[in-house]
């Protein structure tokens, strides 16, 4: 019985393998051979598809990520398709043997297309490495997010250009290179082979001041230089240009030389200088909140002198030249810059159709249009500057510039219905602060487009954009003779410019501001802006007669000491009273020695910043000069210590003033 089992089990085994041979030998041997054939067919085409794509002919236009990624896919599926034709219908008769032809011309729109994907394919590999040759994987991060900061999020900067305003590289792929010398270069001959990643930006630091830099295509070295701190200018005593970071001119290096491949990267505005982008990359960024201009005037200005073309350095270099300016002829000198700036390029460039220069365009104007309202506010020079020719461009500028975002608005929405974006939220605040200008310099609210930026400006949650809408207002106060409309005006302009201030440039600007000079004698103005003011100018007994100073060459305050003529002389030139005129002349001594002790080397940062408030208050309480206050005695000058203390605290009670500190300001000012 058993042996009959064993039997039964042999056949069914038998069966089975004899069942395999026959498949084997019917179908997958036949097949296998196919295979084989049609693998050495589509490798081949491969091969070829991938030496094509090293032929400079094949990388020129500028097609997106998404269209090189399905030219690749489609090419490998032609290639396959046709090797497969080709070896399952060569020799056939008749109609059969055209279906072999007809794949071979799919292989070569299979070769042709993936070669194509392949040469023009938008991905970047950063490989950095250190002093020693080794992958620095912690730098080349740092690369690679300065590369999308630079040039592959939305455009920054409402008055210049934070970086630059190219966002192509969003259509980029960027990668780095994996960590260890043997795996990144496994890596290296992988991409080479591949050619997936077409691009390489290669980074050899030999020490902190000095970067070798190069980018190749395929293998092919197109641009290398040397970042060299002392040559561009960064290692001034002092300056400590010694912590700007290279690597944003690694980036730079690498924007200037794809823009050069890709005629789609818009937003140069006419910088041909990796060097020069670099330079206002730096100053745009790590200077950008620098109450103290000469640093980034100084990079700036090395900026234009090496690449002149350089648009948005030059217009930031203006900007950080005049923003604090309260003179008239100053600010008529930059208005005349700016308006010189946008006529030759309305008539070099076509700003309004070059994608290149049209956010550089409208920032122009934008700053046009501030620069004479500012010039307006500030008036007493001739006729009144509201009603003159200035005003009138600027009003017209302002209007342009509301006209060519909304014309661009209903452009993003013609390309929304088709999948895009919307309107960056720049040219949105752009066009609200375009609209406050154009009302400020006594346009009319009326109109549709205006209006209604108006009432999209008052709901606004940006800072700047409220900040303006107070500006607006106040212009418009300036203007009443009505006094309880005068009044809402102004009580308008307060209530936007209180909540200005919860954003920290705004509150730096707001006592720079000469549109707002007159406010800032207002309680409410000094309540809101809490911030010290920078200038002795702004003191009680000085403001008054600052322009009659201003005639004499005095611009500073600190400056009266240098006055030849007799107090009598001055008092006379001044209008004012002997007594008026010695209390002037004795703020003045008061401000000096406090500029002179915050300028010693030990001197505190605290007074520096708050030195015309601690005189501000010492005047407050009677004493006006530093005479006066030397006869005080011991228990007098504690009693004016712990008011200027107090004082200090209750409107400054974040900088946590100490009552000692205060005090030793107090007695050090004492002749």
């Amino acid at each position: 019985m058993q042996s009959a089992v064993e039997s039964l089990e042999v056949t069914w085994a038998e069966h089975w393998s004899e069942s395999w041979d026959d498949l084997f030998s019917s179908w997958l041997a036949p097949l296998g051979a196919l295979a084989w054939a049609i693998l050495v067919s589509a490798v081949a085409a491969l091969v070829l598809a991938r030496l094509l794509a090293f032929l400079p002919v094949m990388w020129s236009g500028e097609p997106s990520r998404h269209t090189t990624d399905r030219l690749r896919g489609w090419g490998l599926g032609l290639i396959l398709g046709g090797s497969a034709a080709i070896v399952l219908f060569a020799g056939g008769p008749g109609a059969v043997g055209l279906l072999a032809v007809a794949g071979a011309v799919v292989i070569v729109a299979g070769i042709v297309g993936l070669s194509r994907g392949l040469a023009t394919s938008r991905r970047l590999s950063v490989e950095v490495r250190d002093e020693a040759g080794q992958p620095a994987a912690m730098h080349t991060r740092n690369v690679l997010v300065l590369l999308t900061t630079l040039a592959g999020s939305r455009p920054r900067g409402l008055h210049f250009a934070i970086g630059s305003d190219v966002d192509s590289l969003s259509d980029f792929a960027l990668s780095g290179v994996a960590p260890g010398r043997l795996a990144s270069a496994l890596q290296a001959a992988a991409r080479f082979v591949a050619g997936g990643t077409p691009w390489c930006l290669s980074v050899d630091a030999t020490d902190r001041d000095n970067l070798a830099v190069s980018i190749s295509r395929h293998g092919r070295k197109l641009h290398a230089g040397v970042i060299n701190r002392s040559d561009l200018g960064l290692t001034a005593a002092g300056s400590g240009d010694q912590a700007v970071d290279l690597d944003k001119f690694v980036a730079a290096f690498a924007l200037i030389a794809l823009s050069s491949s890709y005629p789609d990267v818009a937003g140069l505005a006419g910088t041909t200088s990796w060097r020069s982008l670099g330079l206002h990359f730096v100053a745009s960024t790590e200077l950008r909140d620098d109450d103290d201009d000469s640093r980034a005037i100084a990079i700036l200005g090395h900026a234009v002198d090496l690449d002149p073309g350089n648009h948005p350095a030059g217009l930031m270099l203006q900007y950080r030249r005049n923003r604090y300016v309260t003179e008239f002829d100053a600010l008529r000198r930059y208005a005349d810059w700016l308006s010189a700036e946008a006529a030759h390029l309305e008539a070099e460039h076509s700003p309004t159709r070059n994608a290149d220069y049209a956010l550089h365009y409208q920032r122009v104007l934008l700053n046009y249009v501030v620069t004479v309202v500012n010039l307006v506010a500030i008036g007493g020079h001739g006729p009144d500057p509201s009603t003159g020719p200035d005003a009138s461009r600027a009003r017209d500028r302002a209007l342009q510039l509301v006209r060519l975002i909304d014309a661009r608005t209903g452009e993003k929405e013609g390309e929304r219905a088709g999948g895009s974006g919307e309107l960056p939220l720049l040219e949105q605040k752009m066009r609200l602060v375009a609209a406050t200008g154009y009302v400020a310099l006594g346009g009319s609210a009326d109109l549709l487009e205006v209006g209604s930026r108006l009432t999209e400006a008052a709901i606004s949650a940006s800072p700047w954009v409220r900040y303006d809408l107070g500006c607006m207002h106040y212009a418009q106060s300036e203007e009443q003779t009505n006094p309880e409309r005068r009044k809402e005006l102004e009580e308008l302009a307060l209530e936007h410019l209180e909540y200005a201030m919860i954003a920290p440039r705004p509150r730096s600007f707001v006592w720079k501001d000469p549109m707002l000079v007159r406010l800032h004698a207002d309680s409410r103005f000094q309540k809101l802006a809490r911030s010290p003011r920078p200038d002795f100018w702004d003191l009680e007994p000085l403001r008054p007669y600052r322009r009659q100073f201003a005639a004499l060459g005095i611009t500073s305050p600190l400056r009266l000491s240098t006055f030849a003529g007799s107090r009598a002389e001055l008092g006379d030139y001044l209008g004012s009273g002997r007594l008026r005129t010695l209390a002037l002349l004795g703020v003045s001594e008061l401000a000096n020695r406090t500029e002179v002790l915050s300028l010693l080397p030990w001197a505190e940062e605290l007074l520096s910043r708050y030195k015309v408030e601690l005189v501000s208050e010492i005047v407050e309480e009677g004493i006006l000069g530093s005479a006066e206050l030397g006869n005080l005695t011991e228990q007098e000058r504690d009693l004016l210590s712990t008011k200027v203390f107090r004082s200090l605290e209750h409107r400054y009670g974040f900088e946590g003033f100490d009552f000692l500190r205060v005090a030793g300001w107090v007695d050090s000012l004492v002749p």
